[in-house]
């Protein structure tokens, strides 16, 4: 199978989160960002630093606290106002020569995990210097939403000035509790056309048909649904991405540059294990007539890892008429420790295109690259195929300052190889290991089975993905 050459996918991911350069702020920006700055994320704070418009600050601003909002559809954010009340008491708690203590090691500790189950103090080393503490070691237990390993609890060190121990992992695992408090990723700091940071306003859900739908499912016409893509999103939100598929006959048709096209809406709504709404979002696209009659749209949705019901509609705004399909949901956590793999995509083709939110595969636009599946992973001897994973959290080795991956692809056939990639290797955090394009002109009829295997060099684990695929 040869290899793909036409775009690399190592660091994709990587890429598509890199930052712009920091600036100074104001003093009114940099006095919120300060009050903030317990639960920020680094990505946040990046962006927030870039921005140049006040009137981006101000949305800025409001998207951050929206993206905490434990429920969208109340005038009040609970989440809000629980946090100011945490961060006058960290202020109050340990202040330290002048710094609010809600800035400090241990108010930042305090606020994302609450106050610690029991405290030890130790002995103040400059107790004659105004501001310094006695050393304490906090001890957390398992707590409802926090587990901490086999021994069920956790015991965290700080010096005289609130600080924890340089060198060890805490700030990283800080910022995946600050993570915890995004209820809503969806909501996003993305860019409109006009380069300005799109208002939460429209980001939220709104009054409309395909809300409605969403709210009260029918089945006006024939649709069918599945989950093709699974991948980590930033702010440890886990993404899911699929593909509707229904008789395009039913659709209110146009004719366009020699093809019949028909514009629909496609609303998306994620519904936890309580029953509540996780997430709710739709847009317009364009779908395509295609010669058996059919046509595919996309959808795709970023959402905290967990178990959902997923409500997917598709709705045609000429007639009113539409659609809802309902099917579980398990988004993986691709932020946990040790390897992890995404679920082994089978595609048509990875093209390089500018996003166009309106196109009928928009859901599958990651950065420059456009991923083309087929619905229902079925191709004819005419196509070519294209195999892709994403390969997260490797170990880094110490020696080296990086990983170090290996990866193989192999098509099976009734359980023998028909087909195999030589191994390929990877140093980088977020790889995408691929092989493709693979012609089918030479595979028969039938079922097959394609296969990853990723080995993680540094951590001695072994890691394999299978997806199956037919030619018709």
């Amino acid at each position: 199978m040869p290899v793909r050459k036409k775009a690399s996918l190592v660091g994709l991911a990587l890429c598509l989160l890199s930052a712009p350069a920091v600036r100074a702020l104001d003093k009114e920006a940099k006095k919120w960002l300060d009050e903030v700055k317990p639960i920020m994320l680094p990505e946040e704070e990046k962006t927030y630093r870039d921005l140049k418009d006040k009137n981006d600050v101000a949305e800025f601003q409001r998207i951050f606290w929206a993206r905490r909002d434990p429920d969208l559809e109340t005038p009040a954010n609970e989440y809000e106002a629980e946090y100011q009340k945490a961060r006058a008491d960290a202020d109050s708690r340990y202040r330290i020569a002048g710094t609010p203590g809600s800035q400090t090691d241990c108010g930042r500790v305090f606020i994302l995990l609450g106050p610690p189950d029991d405290v030890k103090k130790g002995d103040a080393t400059d107790a004659a210097i105004p501001g310094r503490r006695a050393p304490e070691t906090w001890t957390y237990r398992d707590r409802p939403g926090f587990k901490f390993g086999p021994t069920g609890q956790i015991q965290l060190g700080f010096d005289e000035t609130c600080t924890l121990p340089q060198g060890n992992r805490m700030g990283e695992q800080l910022n995946r509790l600050a993570e915890g408090k995004v209820t809503s990723p969806n909501i996003a700091y993305r860019r409109g056309a006009d380069g300005k940071i799109v208002k939460l306003a429209e980001q939220l859900p709104k009054p409309s048909p395909a809300n409605a739908l969403l709210k009260a499912p029918r089945q006006d016409f024939p649709i069918t649904t599945e989950q093709t893509m699974f991948l980590r999103g930033q702010d440890g939100a886990s993404y899911v991405a699929g593909l509707i598929k229904g008789d395009a006959s039913v659709l209110t048709l146009k004719d366009a540059a020699g093809k019949k096209t028909a514009k629909v809406v496609v609303g998306i709504q994620a519904v936890d294990e309580t029953g509540k709404p996780s997430g709710t979002t739709e847009r317009e696209t364009v779908v395509d007539a295609a010669p058996d009659g059919s046509y595919v749209a996309s959808y795709g949705m970023a959402l905290k890892p967990g178990t959902y019901t997923l409500r997917v509609a598709l709705l045609d705004p000429q007639t009113g008429k539409g659609s809802v399909t309902t099917m579980p949901l398990k988004l993986p956590d691709y932020n946990s420790e040790g390897l992890v793999l995404s679920p082994l995509l089978v595609l048509r083709d990875v093209q390089d295109m500018p996003a166009n939110p309106q196109d009928a595969l928009a859901a599958f636009q990651l950065g420059p690259m456009r991923f083309i599946p087929h619905y229902g992973n079925v191709f004819s001897p005419e196509d070519s195929i294209t195999l892709l994973t994403f390969l997260y959290n490797p170990q880094v080795d110490a020696a080296t300052g990086k990983p170090s991956s290996t990866a193989s692809f192999t098509i099976l056939k009734d359980g023998k190889p028909v087909a195999k990639a030589d191994e390929q290797n990877y140093d980088t955090p977020g790889a995408g290991p691929s092989v493709g394009p693979v012609p089918l002109t030479k595979f028969t009829p039938g079922k097959y089975v394609a296969q990853v295997k990723v080995r993680d060099n540094v951590a001695k684990k072994d890691m394999s993905q299978e997806a199956t695929f037919e030619v018709k």
